[in-house]
């Protein structure tokens, strides 16, 4: 009966959004943003870090901190993620590349604190969403790095993916919450004192 009203809702929807197509399929979309912080008087490393910590935990349904010393010296200039492939020239980097795959993953040389988090409160309708952020200290501050990447199922996977895939047009998906998620980090650490400054985003 749940499937069956599932399935009324998306014709219903069809109707609405006109033709949407219920192919199978899986998308996955990467983005990043990074941020310069300048410090604001007795604003400290651990104060910086807790800031992100605190904010992904209130958006993100799971989160892992990773937390390391500062580097000695400091480099002079804000440093910046990197993408790298941890199985480059490997057997199973040719594998995941003959298949389409990219195992290209984020990395931030020098990082006082790294976390990893996701959300997977939409994942029965195909979605899911990641976050990889890490804060860099250099003489000037520090650079808080944040990538992210976005995963959809859409098409006739399920009930519940052609559902949603068809209302898609109408209330668009949970990627629109990427965005509200990096400005909460972004004001959590201006709320330590800090001055924080958009250096680069893509999508921009």
């Amino acid at each position: 009966m749940k499937q069956f009203a599932i399935l009324s809702a998306a014709v219903a929807a069809a109707a609405l959004a006109g033709c949407a197509s219920t192919t199978p399929t899986v998308e996955t979309t990467p983005g990043y943003a990074i941020y310069d912080i300048k410090a604001a008087p007795g604003v400290t490393h651990s104060q910086v870090a807790e800031a992100v910590k605190t904010s992904l935990q209130k958006n993100m349904s799971a989160v892992q901190i990773t937390n390391a010393i500062p580097p000695s010296p400091l480099p002079e200039k804000a440093p910046r993620f990197q993408l790298v492939s941890p199985f480059k020239g490997s057997n199973l980097a040719a594998l995941a590349a003959a298949s389409g795959q990219n195992l290209q993953v984020p990395t931030c040389e020098g990082a006082i604190m790294t976390a990893q988090a996701g959300d997977s409160s939409m994942r029965k309708y195909g979605e899911a969403t990641s976050f990889f952020a890490c804060v860099m200290p250099y003489q000037g501050g520090w650079s808080l790095n944040v990538y992210t990447t976005f995963r959809k199922a859409s098409g006739a996977f399920n009930a519940q993916t052609l559902a949603a895939t068809l209302m898609k047009p109408l209330t668009g998906d949970s990627s629109q919450f990427i965005p509200r998620t990096i400005n909460g980090m972004v004001e959590a650490v201006k709320a330590t004192g800090a001055t924080v400054t958009l250096v680069e985003a893509f999508p921009s």
